[in-house]
């Protein structure tokens, strides 16, 4: 019975994965957002499935706080990523750290090109933090002190931070309403789908 349960989940990841290549093939990612968010196997290629509607608002207030493109840490496959990018037509660069692993045959696809660091940042990585005009994006990402040290070198503006709420029973660090340092305050904020997962956008104290 296990064996059978276990084979019938791989069936459906698998073919998560399937589909969401073959419409991203097509460029199609408002078939992706339509189809695949409450897909059991979502989790493989992505934690969050944002609407068009919450791609609007967060291109506006992006765009609205004087930015012009978004740096992801932590992309994992990039499917958010170029997703941002379908519908918002901003730029988005992703960073990984694990390069080996994202080569390697178990990997899921990737969707964008990846740029890979060391834990150390290396000088590439700092560069791209000290664009002012850069939102510095964080989805489901769950590492404290990495967090910080990007932190440290980021010169923008704006900090974006995608995860689950209370009660989601889901962990992450930073939470999109946690503490992010008392250098940031809470401009908008906005629940992806009825998911209790939200986008929280802050922008930097003057």
């Amino acid at each position: 019975m296990f064996s059978s349960l276990s084979m019938l989940t791989s069936t459906m990841e698998d073919n998560i994965v399937n589909h969401i290549v073959t419409l991203y093939q097509g460029g199609d990612w408002r078939g992706i957002v339509k189809t695949c968010h409450d897909h059991p196997g979502r989790n493989r290629v992505l934690w969050v499935f944002p609407s068009e509607e919450n791609f609007r608002f967060l291109g506006d207030c992006v765009r609205s706080l004087g930015c012009d493109r978004v740096f992801s840490v932590g992309c994992g496959s990039g499917l958010l990523e170029w997703m941002i990018i379908q519908a918002t037509d901003l730029p988005v660069t992703g960073l990984e750290v694990d390069g080996a692993w994202w080569h390697c045959k178990y990997a899921p696809p990737t969707f964008i090109p990846l740029l890979f660091t060391p834990p150390t940042l290396e000088k590439d990585t700092i560069d791209l933090l000290n664009n002012t005009t850069t939102a510095l994006l964080f989805c489901y990402f769950n590492n404290r002190p990495a967090f910080e040290e990007y932190l440290k070198y980021f010169s923008g503006n704006v900090l974006i931070i995608i995860g689950p709420g209370d009660g989601k029973g889901v962990h992450t660090d930073p939470k999109p309403f946690g503490d992010v340092g008392d250098d940031w305050k809470l401009y908008k904020f906005e629940e992806v789908r009825n998911s209790y997962d939200f986008i929280a956008v802050y922008c930097k104290n003057k």
